[in-house]
């Protein structure tokens, strides 16, 4: 089997190379597609590619972050490489596997199980890790540092969502939804992923400002997660007692979560249907259409997307 990683990305100069030199611990191939850095995010991914083809840089192009055209798209083209039983994923720039894919395919998933979903832990930024930023003594230049060495304290997230799946040459991933239909039969066990949205203030802020702008378009207002402009808002209290701190090379406690499972009777059901009546349930499906592609960003848009970012 083969592992095939999905990669869309946007300005994530300070944390992409980090993300691939990670994945490149474990992937077969890993695709990648920029929706319009202005930064060296997509220069980062050239000099990758240039060193491993296992990167495979697909398209650099302003569109809108959609999960249902976007990643869609990235999937069907992927798909070509891809052969019955591989494994592809779902990633971004911001998350490190904890265990890497292959390890818990062969180790956590039972082999009537072809789809995980994840289990976040989400690195805060601290009160008092900004004013360490606000004085001077931490930089732009501590970005050269592993991130979990800056960032070590995080809250685990109870949302999950699927991000590990079992590939067969029959399943379909149409425009219309954000992940393929009747993806596979879920496993119990979470992915464990180490996830550092809030890296620094300068990176947390940026961060906060293009996602306004994009939900200010209408046709993102639906990204309910991306209404906050105010960075300072996500700052965590050092006293804050949800807050768990890690150590790198330490284990992360597993939390006892199972909202991704469906009950019982409905998991029986799902079971038998994986089991016996995909082949059919795949061909009453929608294709993905042959001159779909991934939604350009109108110029005025991608006009302050740019503004923002050389403020």
């Amino acid at each position: 089997m083969r592992f095939h990683a999905i990669l869309p990305l946007r300005d994530e100069a300070d944390i992409i190379g980090q993300c691939l030199t990670q994945l490149l611990t474990w992937v077969d191939a890993v695709y990648l597609f920029d929706t319009g850095s202005v930064d060296d995010s997509w220069e980062i991914v050239q000099e990758f590619a240039a060193r491993d083809k296992r990167v495979i840089p697909l398209k650099k192009d302003a569109v809108f972050f959609s999960e249902t055209h976007l990643r869609g798209w990235m999937f069907n083209q992927a798909r070509t490489r891809m052969r019955d039983g591989d494994w592809f994923l779902r990633v971004d720039a911001d998350e490190f596997h904890h265990i890497p894919p292959p390890e818990f395919v062969a180790t956590e998933m039972r082999p009537y199980e072809t789809i995980a979903y994840h289990q976040y832990y989400d690195f805060r930024l601290t009160e008092s890790e900004v004013k360490l930023w606000e004085s001077s003594q931490e930089t732009a230049a501590d970005r050269s540092r592993p991130i979990q060495e800056r960032r070590r304290w995080f809250t685990p997230s109870v949302y999950s969502e699927p991000r590990l799946c079992k590939y067969r040459a029959t399943m379909q991933w149409p425009p219309t939804v954000s992940f393929p239909f009747n993806a596979g039969f879920v496993a119990r066990a979470r992915l464990p992923i180490r996830h550092y949205p809030h890296r620094d203030p300068l990176q947390l802020s940026l961060r906060c400002k293009l996602r306004a702008i994009m939900m200010a378009d209408r046709e993102n207002r639906s990204i309910l997660h991306w209404s906050e402009a105010d960075w300072r808002n996500f700052i965590a209290r050092d006293d804050d007692p949800a807050l768990v701190y890690w150590r790198p090379g330490t284990d992360l406690t597993r939390p006892a979560y199972n909202t991704h499972l469906a009950k019982p009777h409905i998991r029986l059901l799902q079971r038998v249907t994986h089991q016996m009546l995909l082949p059919i349930l795949d061909r009453s499906r929608p294709t993905w259409p042959n001159q779909a592609g991934p939604r350009p960003l109108p110029e005025h848009l991608t006009a302050l997307l740019k503004g923002a970012l050389t403020d």
